[in-house]
């Protein structure tokens, strides 16, 4: 018994098989949207609050007030966490971090096998940091792995690709020695658990702090400089925060130089709100996926369940006029109203099932192609108990949303009105309450689609901007051995595919993890005048190389082995308040030291065009040649070329682990975060078009039922196929045009504010508008043809005799 009304619920299911396959997918397709979008922005909000003591732990970030604005860091001078243990004894517990950086690891089995690895998260870590923050240990002592400084702890992926042959066991790897650079030895003294994903400060290898200190002294005990190095403290249960922040604030002078004492302040930021901060950032090689994104994804995940929501419910009322005479015959049989919607409302809740059912493989589908498409970010979106539950929240929401109304709709025909097919209940209020839906429908289609538009124009002026420089089928290149640059320039042009080679210590626009930044004054300026700069290191060919412009003096005629010449871009002298002629031979202080300004080039975008460009001093000091740039000659074989330069690199540095990256490429990932805006609206703006085609299809099979009689009468009289389109079309333009005067200041407003986010921007233009509408209106007519060009060409006596 308990079966018969679900087996009755079936039986009407399919009965009315289009509307139930066009809500079975409008909804899937919403749900399925909402669901990825909403573990997305859970997995984006997860970042380090799975740590015990996370709701304690406070990132330390400084602000440093330069001549002409505040700079915010999230990291700090070294030796800032050892002073803060040792003078606010209140504080539980200190710990620092160095790095992530780049290292290379050699490796020699027993029976004399070398292998070398290359690795980009390697951590220098306290002993104190494994108290902070949580680990997996699966051999070793926490306690003691981290306290001599020539120990390392390895993940086990590492472990694995380390000595995977002879890991009998995890206790085995303890002692096992590694070479570093190929100078120092470490020992492994513990094994841990790879690192999850959302944790800001991602590792493959822990090495102490000890062993970063021993190496680098300058940097370690220099307060005035701030590195890759990053602080954290754990306070105690309802310790406050402004508090400390105060005394730190008083205490600072002690450590600090007087002027630095008077541009440095710090903060305590969270560790849970640091991965979409972006005032400081998510740290040293992460991602920040800043808070405005989260709220834009958890509008869209809204909006566009909100469509699928309303097309079904679109699709529900009008189906209700079909479904009258049934409705009547159950009323006269003695069905109750409360039995009407149960029964009705079972039938929207099976469909549900299905939905969310296709809506699960949908998501898994999706979540597969999402991590792939971001794998730049390194993306790991996946299915869990939380996300099921998930899928079970936005089903009892679609269910309130989307399952009720059209119940109760169906359910309250009178029955004499129903028998008599006479519509009234729901006529006027129904068709107007329709048309609302369908305005709104089509007002969130054309923001999608407008917003694509203009996303799209956004990237390809970032694709098509004059940068200043050449960047064209250029290689890139560290060198292992500094010394002999100019024997590895030699060699790599005795080989027709290469044009030109020059060495620096970046390219025009370099990546963060290799720019050097200083500050620049003059000679008789107190140092707390200087102005930020970045710094690159260029040898006598870089100019020529890049086609950079020198508006006035000259290049450098060799390459120094101290610090002697500088040459400038216009950004930097601007600033001075100089012409170009009158820069040419002003002598310059910058950190690093003195120097004489002998050129002058025209400005160039050596920042990404998100942000202005910044003042820049090229130096010609030997230290900083360290990146080769080497231009492949035009129609000549790519794989030719690369294959060459590798082996004369490798002949040069056979204990180095070679590497390159194309210059163009290295500048498009700059851009992925816009170009995930880019796709995401993309995609969005498909997955809108198609939940509003479906149901707007729907709603065209309903209309041509109901418009049977009318249609036959109209061609009797002679009315072309022509006049049966428009009369199926008109309204719909109508309130296609409504949508598109609600729309249109919306989509204004929003990617305005997204623009603005770049110092280098398109303006909006009405032809964005107009596109927008235009794609609308052309994708409206394709799906109203079909259906309305079929009524039209259909007997009108076989329409009249059904009538």
């Amino acid at each position: 018994m308990t079966l018969k009304p679900i087996t009755l619920a079936w039986r009407n299911l399919m009965r009315h098989k289009s509307f139930t396959f066009i809500n079975l997918l409008g909804l899937s397709i919403g749900i399925t949207c909402c669901l990825a979008i909403t573990i997305f922005i859970r997995y984006e909000k997860s970042f380090d609050t799975y740590h015990q003591k996370a709701s304690r732990t406070y990132r330390v970030v400084e602000n440093f007030k330069s001549a002409e604005e505040v700079l915010h860091w999230n990291t700090t001078a070294y030796p800032l966490a050892e002073a803060l243990r040792n003078d606010f004894r209140e504080i539980p517990l200190v710990t620092q971090a160095a790095g992530p950086h780049h290292r290379l690891f050699k490796i020699e089995d027993e029976h004399g096998n070398v292998a070398r690895y290359e690795e980009d998260r390697v951590l220098m870590v306290d002993p104190f940091y494994p108290q902070v923050f949580d680990f997996t240990w699966l051999a070793g002592n926490p306690e003691a792995a981290l306290v001599q400084p020539n120990a390392v702890v390895l993940t086990e992926s590492v472990a694995l690709k380390y000595f995977g042959a002879s890991m009998r066991e995890k206790q085995s790897i303890l002692g096992k020695h590694i070479l570093l650079e190929n100078k120092d030895e470490l020992t492994v003294t513990g094994l841990i658990a790879d690192a999850p994903p959302n944790t800001s400060l991602q590792y493959s290898l822990l090495i102490p702090y000890e062993f970063f200190k021993r190496n680098n002294t300058y940097s370690a005990n220099n307060w005035s400089g701030n590195y890759q190095g990053t602080t954290f403290v754990t306070l105690q249960a309802g310790q406050s925060v402004q508090d400390l922040e105060h005394r730190i604030a008083s205490w600072k002078k002690k450590y600090l130089k007087p002027e630095d004492d008077r541009r440095i302040t710090y903060a305590l930021q969270p560790i849970t709100e640091a991965h979409n901060d972006i005032v400081y950032g998510a740290g040293p090689g992460s991602y920040t996926m800043p808070q405005k994104f989260i709220y834009a994804a958890t509008g869209i995940a809204f909006f566009i369940l909100l469509i699928a929501c309303v097309n079904f419910i679109n699709l529900s009322t009008a189906q209700a006029a079909n479904r009258a005479k049934e409705v009547g015959i159950r009323k006269v049989m003695g069905s109750s109203r409360f039995g009407l919607v149960m029964q009705f409302l079972r039938e929207n809740l099976l469909l549900l099932g299905f939905t969310l059912t296709a809506s699960l493989a949908l998501t898994q589908m999706a979540l597969g192609y999402i991590n792939q498409a971001l794998a730049i970010i390194n993306l790991h979106l996946a299915m869990d108990a939380q996300a099921l539950l998930t899928a079970l929240a936005i089903g009892v929401l679609v269910m309130m949303l989307a399952c009720v109304y059209p119940a109760v709709v169906m359910a309250s025909y009178r029955p004499i009105e129903a028998l008599k097919r006479k519509f009234s209940s729901g006529s006027e209020q129904g068709i107007t309450f329709r048309r609302s839906l369908i305005v709104f429908q089509f007002a969130i289609v054309q923001l999608f689609i407008i917003g694509t538009i203009v996303v799209a124009a956004q990237m390809k002026y970032f694709k098509n901007k004059d940068l200043g420089f050449s960047t064209d089928a250029i290689v890139t290149t560290y060198l292992h051995d500094q010394e002999h640059y100019e024997t590895l320039r030699d060699q790599w042009l005795t080989h027709p595919a290469i044009a030109d080679v020059s060495f620096s210590s970046s390219s025009p626009q370099a990546s963060y993890q290799y720019r050097y930044g200083t500050s620049f004054r003059l000679p008789n300026q107190p140092e707390e005048e200087g102005q930020e700069a970045e710094m690159k290191g260029a040898d006598l060919n870089y100019l020529s190389f890049y086609k950079l412009t020198l508006l006035a003096g000259r290049n450098f005629t060799k390459v120094e082995d101290d610090l002697k010449e500088f040459i400038v871009n216009e950004k930097l002298i601007t600033a001075l308040h100089w012409t170009p002629e009158q820069a040419i031979g002003q002598r310059l202080t910058i950190n690093e030291g003195e120097g004489t300004i002998v050129g002058v080039v025209k400005d160039f975008h050596n920042e990404s065009l998100q942000e202005e460009i910044s003042p820049c001093v090229l130096i010609n000091w030997k230290p900083f040649l360290e990146l080769a740039n080497i231009k492949i000659a035009k129609d000549q074989n790519m794989d030719e070329a690369l294959a060459f330069i590798k082996k004369t690199w490798k002949a040069g540095s056979p204990d180095g682990i070679y590497s390159y990256v194309f210059l163009d490429d290295a500048i498009a990932r700059k851009y992925a975060m816009q170009h995930l805006v880019y796709q995401g609206f993309t995609v969005f703006a498909l997955l809108t078009i198609s939940i509003g085609c479906l149901g707007l299809y729907g709603l065209l099979s309903f209309m041509a039922l109901r418009k049977t009689k009318e249609v036959g009468i109209r061609k009797v009289l002679g009315a072309s196929v022509a006049q049966i389109v428009g009369l199926f079309s008109k309204e719909f333009i109508t309130l296609l045009f409504i949508a598109f005067v609600i729309a249109a200041p919306l989509a204004a407003y929003f990617m305005d504010g997204w623009l603005h986010d770049f110092a280098y921007r398109i303006s909006l233009s009405w032809w964005m508008f107009a596109l927008g509408m235009g794609l609308t209106v052309v994708i409206m007519l394709l799906t109203i043809s079909y259906k309305s060009i079929k009524s039209a060409l259909a007997n009108p006596v076989e329409a009249l005799r059904n009538e």
